[in-house]
């Protein structure tokens, strides 16, 4: 009865950490200035394309979130690291269109400019 309680403990810390995302990175950068508010917040590693017009890559269960007055964008990626974006409170989805694709170039840009590199 004893080893059961204990198998219980451990698989509720398991499921506390992975539900937290302790133990994974987490970084949030949030600016204000002039009226205007930025928020860039990450869980995992987030990886750009060389031209720094999209994402190329999010750790597998990583989150990339996008922020100002004018946009809002979503990007997760699940457990395999297949990446679903939502725009401006949308729907989620895997494929952008092209104001979509320029929405989120402005946006991997403007996160190069304060501070992310390739990771």
């Amino acid at each position: 009865m004893k080893t059961l309680g204990y198998l219980l403990v451990v698989i509720g810390l398991i499921a506390l950490l992975d539900g937290c995302h302790i133990g994974g990175r987490h970084t949030v950068i949030v600016e204000n200035s002039n009226g205007r508010e930025r928020r860039i917040e990450y869980r995992g590693y987030a990886y750009f394309t060389p031209d720094s017009t999209a994402i190329s890559r999010i750790s597998p269960n990583g989150t990339v979130i996008y922020k100002t007055n004018d946009v809002d964008i979503i990007a997760e990626s699940d457990h395999a690291g297949h990446i679903s974006y939502q725009f401006n409170g949308g729907e989620k989805h895997t494929d952008l269109d092209n104001g979509e694709k320029i929405s989120l170039a402005q946006a991997v840009r403007d996160m190069m400019k304060v501070g992310h590199s390739t990771k």
